[in-house]
């Protein structure tokens, strides 16, 4: 996996190549896509496309890209530490997920240098093995920032690289077509 400081330009491990400036079309016109698993969640003209990114030291890289309508809002990665079979809350756990995000740190670490910022979250009493996932890392850049982090509310442990305030612009516009015409 590589990302371009310069741009934000997203390479994964199976080659396929996701710069800022990909729009909807051309990505449905790209070799992934017809391995992309396709979700709107009911909201048009937001989608977003979950395919293998390939395999980084030998686990998965499970990658998304999210649109609004032609505008590539932010990438996510999350490299698969589950164990084999069912991913469902039956076999979630914490320790995975702490497992995952130090690899994702220390990936960004370095492909990317140190973080621009750290936080530390107040989630209760962590032990001390799963501390790490109360800790988001930042990466700012010119072109928008690369986070990673662990969401406590939806169970999930990413990294996320956004392009600038394409997501604010597009839940502005989102919200406007709500209003309908005046």
């Amino acid at each position: 996996m590589l990302i371009d400081p310069s741009d934000g330009t997203v390479t994964l491990p199976a080659g396929c190549s996701i710069s800022p400036l990909l729009s909807q079309d051309v990505f449905r016109k790209h070799s992934v896509f017809p391995r992309a698993r396709s979700r709107d969640f009911g909201t048009l003209p937001w989608i977003h496309y979950h395919f293998s990114g390939g395999v980084i030291e030998g686990k998965e890289l499970l990658a998304s890209l999210c649109f609004y309508d032609q505008v590539l809002v932010y990438v996510s990665l999350a490299a698969d530490f589950n164990p084999p079979g069912a991913k469902d809350w039956s076999s979630y756990s914490l320790d995975v997920e702490a497992a995952a995000k130090q690899f994702h740190d220390r990936l960004l670490e370095q492909e990317i240098g140190k973080p621009t910022r750290r936080d530390r979250l107040s989630v209760g009493n962590l032990p001390a093995s799963q501390t790490t996932l109360a800790c988001p890392l930042t990466w700012k850049f010119p072109w928008g920032r690369v986070c990673s982090g662990h969401d406590f509310k939806g169970g999930g442990t990413f990294i996320t690289i956004s392009f600038g305030n394409r997501q604010e612009e597009a839940n502005r516009a989102y919200r406007r077509l709500g209003e309908g015409p005046p």
